[in-house]
């Protein structure tokens, strides 16, 4: 088996062959006088302290590499320790590197962890919002196959299936437009367009509901005002906006729209004067599936209000909520202004 010598024990053999071949030459051409005796114990200690030297160094070197594996291993392994004192030498700046990876590894590996936690409370909360609809499809369906029932039930039951599928329906779609979000899949065309055309849009969508409870809806824009945003998105947001307005607001109420430039964004309050909302749950209405106590009765499955955000956020604006339990709510909608450039 051929073996590899290492470069310490390469110099230190070329080290003490010159020294062997020093006190060889002085032996064979020195006289025997006091400065051959000296080159004869200066040669002799010269290996000698090339012999501790080496000892000394490869000790070094050997527990410096045992070091640098272990943390290696470590690393490899997912155990993170805590980076040490700093010292100006090789070896410390050496594990300073390696503290710095263990950082980098150690942020990816949580990044991984947080996404793929997400991706199962994703998985678990989809099936949970799917669990229902299916259930009661099936559940009515086996009642109309049993044929114990008078024709106006089957017509009931026909009608609760349609609108379960219906259900179904709207939330395979809010689910695809979710994940199509979240992973970018969407490309959002931002550019300068009249904002009154978008909330025309989303109001027209709300209208028929808004109608059918008798709810006034009021709109105060400026025509011309020119704001960057994705229309057809930004209308999707204000819509689910709007549609949560409009669902808790009682019958014969009014909600208003209104739109104020200021120097970055413009804003457009959504005001309603329906059940408000609590202030420790402003944060918690733009979270993914969740639905406040009060309104279970209510239909809805809670993503409107986390697309739109996820939407405004995408194009540079956010989102802000202020409210008065059975006082009512206003949304507010900050998009950015539209810059023009100086000409020179």
């Amino acid at each position: 088996m051929n073996r590899r010598i290492s470069a310490d024990t390469l110099i230190m053999t070329v080290a003490i062959g010159a020294c062997v071949l020093f006190l060889a030459a002085t032996a064979f051409f020195g006289k025997r006088d006091f400065f051959t005796f000296l080159c004869y114990g200066f040669g002799i200690v010269m290996i000698l302290m090339i012999l501790a030297v080496h000892r000394v160094f490869r000790k070094a070197f050997i527990g410096f590499s045992d070091k640098v594996c272990t943390q290696v291993e470590e690393l490899t392994k997912g155990n993170f320790q805590e980076p040490g004192p700093e010292e100006d030498t090789l070896t410390s700046k050496i594990e300073m590197k390696l503290d710095k990876l263990s950082d980098v590894i150690h942020s990816s590996l949580s990044t991984q962890e947080f996404q793929k936690q997400e991706i199962q409370q994703m998985v678990s909360d989809i099936s949970h919002q799917l669990k229902t609809p299916i259930a009661n499809i099936t559940m009515y369906s086996s009642m109309l196959d049993s044929g114990n029932f008078s024709k106006e039930q089957r017509k009931q039951f026909a009608q609760v299936i349609e609108n379960q599928v219906k259900k179904l329906e709207f939330l395979v779609d809010s689910l695809m437009k979710m994940s199509r979000l979240e992973t970018s899949l969407i490309h959002l065309e931002v550019k300068p367009a009249r904002i009154f055309d978008t909330l025309f849009q989303a109001l027209s969508q709300a209208g028929a509901k808004a109608e059918q409870k008798e709810i006034e809806l009021e709109c105060s824009c400026d025509e011309d005002l020119m704001v960057l945003h994705d229309a057809k998105w930004t209308q999707e947001a204000l819509f689910n906006i709007l549609d949560n307005a409009v669902k808790y607001t009682p019958e014969g109420c009014r909600i208003s729209v209104s739109t104020e430039a200021w120097e970055m964004f413009t804003k457009i309050d959504i005001s309603d004067t329906g059940i408000g909302i609590a202030k420790e749950h402003y944060e918690d209405i733009f979270k993914r599936f969740y639905r406040e106590g009060k309104v279970h009765l209510e239909e809805g499955v809670g993503i409107g209000l986390y697309l739109s955000r996820q939407i405004i956020t995408r194009q540079g604006g956010y989102i802000k909520v202020s409210s008065k339990e059975g006082e009512g709510t206003t949304f507010s909608v900050f998009l950015p202004n539209v810059f023009e450039k100086k000409k020179n």
